[in-house]
């Protein structure tokens, strides 16, 4: 259930970044303008302290990131934010260049699939089983037709 739900959600916000991608851009790429300040400089006193509290490769991750997609990450709520940490860099930049509507769509969809996935989830002392080996064993000959397990 976990791979596919990874799956589904991949590929909704895989459509989501089509049109976004598909949008005619001029091929010019600017350089950053002189004054442009890093990121890192944008961020408030509060927003520093909880990056340096963050392990060192979300500390990473998070400063190859973008200006833009730094700023919308702050602008999100707690727990947008963590589920923001799970998207591809990719679905990361589409989600920016939305419309704020666009925007809400995607993240009920995100929501919706997560609510569902948690849900559905068992319990965590249960043992859980792959996928595969269940659908081997449901095609799989038994070794002695009269004996069934």
């Amino acid at each position: 259930m976990r791979k596919t739900f990874w799956y589904i959600l991949g590929g909704q916000l895989a459509t989501i970044s089509i049109p976004a991608m598909a949008q005619d851009t001029p091929e010019t790429t600017a350089p950053p303008p002189a004054d442009a300040q890093p990121a890192e400089a944008m961020m408030t006193p509060e927003q520093m302290a909880v990056v340096d509290g963050w392990p060192e490769e979300r500390q990473v991750q998070f400063r190859q990131w973008s200006g833009e997609v730094q700023g919308y990450y702050w602008t999100l709520a707690p727990e947008r934010q963590e589920l923001f940490w799970r998207l591809a860099d990719g679905d990361k930049l589409a989600m920016v260049a939305m419309d704020e509507a666009g925007r809400e769509a995607a993240w009920g969809q995100i929501e919706t699939q997560i609510g569902g996935a948690n849900s559905s989830e068992p319990a965590a002392d249960a043992d859980p089983v792959d996928e595969t080996d269940a659908i081997d064993e449901a095609h799989s000959e038994p070794a002695d037709p009269m004996k069934r397990s």
